[in-house]
């Protein structure tokens, strides 16, 4: 598991290793030259960097880490060019020092970028300080950087994009690597920054977690690492040791997110998944999923619509809806709600019924949340834990608030509603955000563009289902779950593309990860551990 940082919480990591720990901040900044200069040599050897490269540097440390790495590439026998902008400027302490060593070794600072071409472009103008748009020159030599070929390496952040958002602050670096320090920062991870960064690359360069001292970092990445806290198989065991799963979904002879969520959770591991639906899905999903248990509700419709909803009816009608509803939910280790029910009388009474009932975990999705859309004081009145799995439309309906705003700040929105509603929430994008109440949350970087496909949603729900009944921890079901969810969709696409990605395929994925985990080919070496 890695630990990401906001500009904050790494300005306080770098202020609290040089402060207390001693560690000189140009030795910080050395040590950070070393790593970036270690990966371009991976990239072009000097003997093959023949039109040399290029470094745009700025006045603050990330300029100074840039005039290291020009220092170290020249020593190395590379051809550098030096750009930094012309005029007085609040120079930082170790970028003045950084600024006459290049003098005394007569390596030549320019004011403009040369019109020819690089091997490599390396981005060192700002760093995760920058809070305002680029402007004046340094946004002409960004939008320059970026017409230019060669390979571009951007140093801890692409200059424009914000760290703790990964919003575009005007114009920003497009990279192709980005080599950051001691913690990948949250700017790097989320779009639209994830796409400037290219690939990221951490390097070690002295502050690590005991810089925080007692302040405790509070949102996390996933590695594969991670994946052997997905609960083991028992030698001696049978299926109801793995747990309970009860899937209630589809609307009338509408049964794929009934069968896909099911599906899932069998794959995961689930013991026994039990689906409720209309009683014409009973032969499609018989068909489909026959180790599926199935239960309908058709019979006890009436008494739950009119009963439980609207509060009408006898005092016995009333009893009967909750009796029949609650034998259901009184078998299962784990609840799903919501996918493909609509969002009818029937439907939210069964959703308002659970909410106010189930004590086992519950995981609302799909037309299960546009119902609470509706009734948000439900998820404050429910019984037990509650696992909310919204997409960007699903949680614009939920906070009263349109996509874009949920997109610009998509931490923030996951964390602000789990910490209201009292839920673990799951906010799906192409960088999903899990959040738990207390501030703690976990942001994805599996999976890809092909698993933007109907029904993925569904599995994942399944998926976290799955991992849940085996007995983990809801909150860690919900981030392993959506880690997983995304290495099924990647096992995937390595065969068949991304174009052609199905939500079935998905599930083949499933096996295709889980089958590796049991063979020990993922490794277990969990970088940048730490303790919960």
């Amino acid at each position: 598991m890695r630990i990401l940082v906001d500009s904050k919480q790494m300005k306080r990591c770098d202020s609290n290793t040089i402060e207390h720990f001693g560690i000189p901040s140009l030795v910080l900044m050395e040590r950070a030259a070393m790593g970036v200069v270690e990966e371009i040599e991976k990239c072009f050897p000097a003997a093959s960097a023949t039109n040399g490269i290029l470094l745009v540097c700025g006045y603050g440390n990330n300029g100074g880490d840039g005039l290291a790495i020009a220092r170290m590439l020249w020593q190395k026998g590379y051809t550098v060019t030096v750009v930094m902008p012309p005029g007085e400027y609040n120079i930082s302490e170790e970028t003045k020092v950084q600024m006459n060593i290049l003098e005394k070794y007569q390596i030549p600072i320019k004011s403009r970028i040369p019109n020819r071409e690089f091997d490599m472009v390396v981005d060192a103008l700002f760093g995760i300080g920058l809070t305002r748009d680029l402007t004046g020159l340094c946004l002409e030599y960004v939008l320059e950087m970026n017409e230019m070929r060669g390979r571009k390496v951007a140093v801890d952040i692409p200059s424009g994009i914000n760290g703790d958002t990964g919003a575009v602050m005007g114009a920003a670096f497009y990279a192709d690597m980005t080599v950051t320090f001691a913690f990948a920062k949250l700017g790097l991870l989320l779009f639209p920054g994830a796409e400037y960064a290219g690939e990221v690359v951490v390097k070690e360069i002295g502050i690590d977690r005991c810089s925080f001292l007692d302040v405790k970092p509070n949102t996390f990445c996933l590695d594969e690492g991670d994946l052997c806290e997905i609960p083991s198989r028992k030698t001696r065991s049978n299926k109801g040791s793995y747990g309970k799963v009860l899937t209630i979904a589809g609307q009338k002879n509408m049964v794929g997110a009934a069968f896909l969520s099911a599906k899932a959770s069998y794959l995961t591991g689930a013991g026994l998944v039990k689906i409720l639906t209309p009683e014409e899905n009973r032969v499609i999903l018989q068909q489909l999923l026959p180790e599926a248990i199935l239960a309908t509700y058709t019979d006890v419709q009436e008494n739950v619509n009119y009963a439980c909803a609207n509060m009408k009816g006898t005092t016995q009608s009333c009893n009967d809806a909750l009796e029949s509803l609650q034998e259901f939910l009184s078998w299962a280790s784990v609840v799903v709600a919501g996918p493909g029910i609509g969002t009818g009388a029937q439907a939210k009474s069964i959703i308002k019924k659970i909410l106010a009932c189930v004590d086992v975990p519950l995981i609302l999705d799909a037309d299960g949340l546009n119902i609470v859309a509706e009734h948000p004081e439900w998820l404050k009145e429910a019984k037990g834990t509650v696992i909310v799995t919204p997409h960007l439309g699903e949680m614009a309906r939920l906070i009263q608030k349109d996509i874009p705003f949920i997109q610009n700040r998509m931490l923030e929105t996951a964390k602000e509603f789990a910490e209201e509603y009292h839920v673990i929430c799951v906010l799906k994008d192409a960088r999903t955000v899990t959040a738990m109440p207390g501030g703690i949350a976990w942001v994805n970087a599996s999976g890809n563009n092909g698993m933007a496909t109907a029904g993925a949603g569904d599995v994942l729900t399944g998926i976290i289902a799955g991992l849940v009944a085996q007995g983990m921890e809801p909150q860690y079901a919900a981030s392993i779950g959506v880690y997983l969810h995304g290495l099924a969709g990647e096992a995937q696409t390595e065969d068949r593309g991304t174009y052609g990605l199905m939500a079935q395929d998905i599930l083949e994925g499933i096996v295709c990860v889980l089958k590796k985990i049991h063979r020990g080919i993922m490794p277990y070496t969990v970088s940048g551990s730490v303790d919960w």
